[in-house]
């Protein structure tokens, strides 16, 4: 799976001389991406780019984005390091 697939289309990776990888949310995205585990689709709620995020899975700081869904508790992050869509539970 290459990284256009592991963002599912909501974010474009950018790629900077001296810095680490940065995501940018694309122009156009899907409304829907698939559930991780039953693959039914689930409503994009919201995509966001925050400056200092942390990735669950790698630990890095830097970059990277945020899917909230329409009826489901779970945050998605989008990390340019690991380059995948970490699913996080929710509250």
């Amino acid at each position: 799976m290459d990284h256009v697939d592991s963002f599912y289309g909501l974010f474009e990776l950018q790629h900077h001389l001296h810095d680490k990888p940065t995501l940018a949310s694309a122009q156009t995205r899907p409304r829907t991406i698939p559930d991780p585990q039953t693959g039914r689709p689930l409503a994009v709620a919201s995509v966001e780019i925050s400056e200092r995020g942390v990735c669950p899975a790698c630990t890095q700081l830097g970059a990277g984005g945020y899917v909230s869904f329409v009826s489901d508790l779970r945050l998605a992050f989008a990390c340019p390091s690991c380059l995948k869509l970490v699913w996080m539970a929710g509250a």
